[in-house]
């Protein structure tokens, strides 16, 4: 692979006898020279140089202030550079190291000399390279892993792992879950291709994913068709119920705006239900989280005792929200664990009212 030395030297003739030095001794090395401090900033930018010997004497703009500059671009603040000067002396030697300079050394320096310090610093020039391009794939790799686990974790729960290294158990007062069920996924999806049926799995989550962020709630998981969320879990809006409710007619709204121009004609059920629950990593060794209890259970049978593009709630939702919205009584059911209770489908927010 070429190398590549800027040469600013003021005298033309040491100029061109150290280009034919280095070029003849290094193999691949080509030599850029140039007259004067504008032409050698100018240089530097452009053609991204290995390696800079720069004369301190320079015209138009000192050799000095050309390190300054090309210290405090991050294009060219990782080059080595290497000063020279008629009379290298300690003042100088200390402003130019203090600069950034990687040796600073006399003009006349011998030529076996300046041969051994192009090396060396070509050296450390491809170390650093390899550095940064290390450094540049960890980037790469902590992004992809920063995407992967928004996609797995809720935003605190994540901020809490980078924090604390470790997800431990909590109880979470007073949420509302919602859980969302398609219909009849198996028999629809059955000879669908499996491109087919992870792009329409993808399009219809994304959808639910904005609504839920639009009303304050939290996507949780989803599980093959089914998709849980929940609200008052982390961000506690003024009404959750009424946040959460709002979420869910939207959800079935834009399902059938979908289903409007989709070939693909489907239908969902979704329960509400409030009350606590416990949120937590599922293992050491697994990073997904999970929330667990009654309200996540009840949520998920309210959404299997549940009509077809109906949305299933508990009676305490309703009579918390019976001035916002319109609500259709049923049959009482037999819920598991939990008896004969009331259930009332969320019909459509009272007139004047905005879901």
């Amino acid at each position: 692979m070429e190398k590549k030395v800027l040469i600013a030297v003021d005298d033309e003739i040491i100029c061109n006898r150290f280009a034919e030095n280095l070029t003849q001794h290094i193999s691949s090395l080509q030599a850029i020279s140039v007259k004067n401090g504008i032409e050698a900033c100018k240089s530097a930018l452009s053609i991204r140089p290995d390696i800079i010997i720069l004369d301190w004497d320079l015209s138009k703009m000192s050799g000095l202030i050309v390190l300054e500059r090309l210290k405090k671009n991050d294009l060219t603040k990782d080059v080595p550079i290497i000063m020279l000067s008629k009379d290298p002396d300690s003042d100088k030697l200390t402003h130019a190291l203090k600069a950034g300079a990687t040796n600073f050394l006399s003009l006349s320096i011998a030529a076996i000399e300046l041969l051994a310090r192009v090396k060396s610093a070509l050296s450390l020039s491809l170390t650093l390279q390899e550095l940064q391009n290390e450094h540049h794939k960890l980037q790469l790799a902590n992004h992809r892993n920063e995407t992967i686990l928004h996609a797995i974790l809720p935003n605190p729960i994540l901020s809490q792992l980078k924090k604390y290294g470790a997800i431990p158990p909590r109880l979470y007062k007073n949420t509302v879950v919602l859980f969302v069920d398609m219909v009849d996924f198996t028999p629809k999806t059955s000879k669908m291709a499996p491109r087919r049926l992870l792009r329409e799995l993808n399009d219809l989550f994304t959808g639910f994913d904005r609504i839920i962020e639009a009303h304050r709630c939290t996507r949780i998981k989803t599980i093959g068709d089914a998709y849980m969320a929940v609200c008052g879990m982390f961000d506690a809006p003024q009404n959750i119920a009424l946040q959460a409710a709002s979420a869910a007619l939207k959800i079935r709204q834009y399902l059938n705006t979908r289903n409007q121009t989709s070939s693909i004609q489907w239908e969902l059920k979704i329960g509400l239900y409030c009350g606590d629950v416990m949120g937590s990593s599922v293992s050491p060794t697994n990073l997904s989280f999970d929330i667990f209890g009654e309200t996540v259970n009840m949520a998920s049978r309210f959404q299997e005792l549940c009509e077809p593009m109906q949305i299933n709630v508990s009676e305490t939702i309703k009579l918390h929200l019976e001035h916002h919205f319109k609500f259709i009584g049923r049959t009482a059911r037999t819920v598991k664990g939990k008896g004969v209770m009331p259930m009332y489908y969320l019909h459509q927010p009272i007139k004047g009212m905005k879901a």
